[in-house]
C-alpha cells in the first residue's frame, strides 16, 4: 500500500474561546456581607504569599465585564500571579445587580465602602489603590474615577469606552488622574454603517474611544502629540500630563477582549510608578517607561509630516511634498488578473526628503532629478532612478516590487517596498498610513487615526471592492 501523503489531525479545529483564560488563582477567599442595604454583597479577596501585616500592600480592585462575576473573572487575570511576585492585595467584586455594574451611585457607594472594609482588615497602602475593569467594569471604573477621584492613584479600563449618553449633564472628571486605556482594534459596535463596505464601520466604536481619551486631556493637562512606541501587536500612545499621564494601548487584530497580559500592562506602565501620598499624585518611577521609540516612523497619505517618537516632522520645504498613493493606470497587460501582481496593484508612497525627515539622510538630485543619491550617516548610500524599480543600496543593484515616480520635479520613493525589502525593517499599514520601525511592529488602526489627525493627513474612502 502507499502511503495516503497526509496525517490525520495535522489540520484540526480547536476551541479558542474556551482557552483565554489563565491559571486561577488557588487561595481565593469568598466575603459576604451586607454592605447595600438590604442585599447580601459578595466579593473575592487574593492575599499574597507571606502577607506580613506589619507592611503595606497596594490594593488592586479588578471589576468584571457584563454576565460575568468576580469568581469567574479571577481566572481571565494574572493579577493573583503578580500579586505573589510584587506583593499586592487584589479584590474582585461581584456587582449588586446580577452580572451588571449599574453606574449609578449605589454602585459606586458599594465600592467606596467595600474598599474600606477591605482597608480596615488588611494593611493596605492607601496611596497606593488602584481600580480597573473590562467592558461593562470599564464603565464602572469610570463611574468611580469621576465620584472618588481621591480614593485612587490611577484607574485602568479595557474594552468598554462609555457613551456620553450615559453621562449625566455636565458630568465630567473633576479631578486628575492616571490612566490607561487598554481597546482591541476590532472591537467593532453595531451601527448603521455594518454590512455596507462603502462605509467605514470602524467609526462608532472610535469616536467612543476618543471621546473617552478627550474627557481627559483637559482635567490631566495633556499634552497634544504622545510618544509613539509599537513593540509586535501592542501600540502605545503616552500622552504626558501636567497634572497626570495618559497611556492609549490598542491591541491589533484583537476584539471585545481582555489580553491575559493586561496585568502586566497595566502593572508595568503605570500602577508601579503611581501614588497619591497626602492627597497629591506622586510619580515614583514605573517599571517599564514609554518614552517612545528613535527608529519608528509613521506618514499618512497626504501629509507633509512624519510622526517620529513624540512630534510630527516635516518632511520637506516643499508643500507640494506630500505621501501620495498611486496606482497602475492600467492592469492585466500579462495576464494577471485578481493575482494582484506587484505591479498591478498601488502603494503608499513618500517624497524622497522622508529619509532625511527619518534617518537624518543627505539627498541629492542629480540627472535632471531622474536620478536621486541618498546617503545615510552610518555610510550606507543608495541611488533611485526615477520611472524604475530599479535601486542600488550598499553598492548592489536590487529590485522594488514598485517604481520611483517623478512628479513636478520631485522624487517619489514607494518607502514601504524600499525600507521593508531592501533594508529589511518592520513595515506594516493601517487605515491608509504606514508604519516603518528597526523593529518587528504592527500598527493599530486606532493608533493610525490618531497620529493621522496630528498629521493632518487623509484616507482613501471605504470601498466595496
Amino acid at each position: 500500500m502507499k502511503s495516503p501523503g497526509f496525517r490525520h489531525g495535522a489540520v484540526s479545529k480547536c476551541n479558542f474561546e474556551t482557552m483565554q483564560g489563565c491559571p486561577g488563582p488557588e487561595r481565593l477567599i469568598e466575603k459576604r456581607a451586607e454592605i447595600v442595604p438590604d442585599m447580601t454583597n459578595v466579593w473575592y479577596e487574593y492575599v499574597p504569599k507571606g502577607y506580613d501585616p506589619e507592611k503595606k500592600y497596594p490594593l488592586v480592585v479588578q471589576l468584571h465585564g457584563g454576565g460575568m462575576d468576580g469568581k469567574r473573572w479571577s481566572k481571565m487575570t494574572i493579577w493573583h500571579m503578580l500579586a505573589d511576585e510584587y506583593g499586592i492585595i487584589v479584590i474582585y467584586p461581584n456587582s449588586p445587580d446580577y452580572q451588571t455594574w449599574m453606574l449609578t451611585g449605589r454602585d459606586t457607594q458599594y465600592l467606596y465602602d467595600l474598599i474600606e472594609r477591605v482597608c480596615a482588615v488588611y494593611s493596605v497602602d492607601r496611596s497606593r489603590i488602584y481600580m480597573q475593569g473590562m467592558s461593562n467594569g470599564d464603565q464602572m471604573t469610570l463611574a468611580f474615577a469621576i465620584k472618588h477621584p481621591e480614593v485612587l492613584a490611577a484607574a485602568g479600563f479595557a474594552t468598554g469606552p462609555t457613551a456620553p449618553e450615559l453621562f449625566e449633564e455636565g458630568e465630567q472628571p473633576t479631578a486628575p488622574l492616571p490612566v490607561i486605556q487598554m481597546r482591541g482594534e476590532k472591537d467593532l459596535l453595531p451601527s448603521e454603517n455594518a454590512g455596507d463596505p462603502t462605509k467605514d464601520r470602524y467609526a462608532l466604536r472610535y469616536s467612543l474611544n476618543d471621546f473617552n481619551r478627550h474627557i481627559w486631556t483637559k482635567i490631566n493637562g495633556l499634552e497634544a502629540q504622545p510618544s509613539l512606541t509599537v513593540r509586535g501587536k501592542d501600540n502605545f500612545l503616552f500622552y504626558k500630563g501636567e497634572k497626570a499621564d495618559l497611556i492609549n494601548w490598542e491591541v491589533r487584530d484583537m476584539g471585545h477582549r481582555e489580553p491575559p497580559d493586561e496585568a502586566q500592562v497595566f502593572w508595568n506602565y503605570l500602577y508601579s510608578g503611581r501614588a497619591r501620598v497626602n492627597g497629591e499624585l506622586t510619580d515614583t518611577g514605573a517599571l517599564r517607561r514609554l518614552d517612545g521609540e528613535e527608529n519608528a516612523f509613521v506618514i499618512s497619505l497626504g501629509s507633509t509630516k512624519l510622526y517620529k517618537k513624540d512630534k510630527a516632522v516635516m518632511m520637506s520645504t516643499d508643500k507640494n511634498a506630500i505621501v501620495r498613493y498611486f496606482e497602475p493606470a492600467s492592469q492585466n497587460a500579462f495576464g494577471f488578473a485578481g493575482l494582484d501582481e506587484m505591479l498591478e496593484t498601488g502603494a503608499l508612497y513618500a517624497p524622497v526628503d522622508f529619509f532625511k525627515a527619518a534617518f537624518d539622510a543627505k539627498i541629492e538630485y542629480v540627472e535632471l532629478g531622474d536620478k536621486v543619491k541618498v546617503s545615510f550617516p552610518d555610510g550606507k548610500e543608495a541611488d533611485f532612478y526615477a520611472g524604475s524599480t530599479l535601486v542600488r543600496y550598499m553598492g548592489d543593484y536590487r529590485a522594488m516590487k514598485k517604481p520611483c515616480v517623478l512628479l513636478c520635479g520631485l522624487l517619489y520613493v514607494p518607502v514601504g517596498e524600499f525600507c521593508g525589502d531592501i533594508m529589511c525593517l518592520s513595515v506594516s499599514e493601517a487605515d491608509d498610513c504606514m508604519l516603518i520601525s528597526e523593529k518587528q511592529a504592527q500598527l493599530g488602526r486606532y493608533t493610525a487615526r490618531v497620529l493621522r489627525e496630528i498629521l493632518g493627513g487623509q484616507r482613501r474612502p471605504p470601498s466595496a471592492e
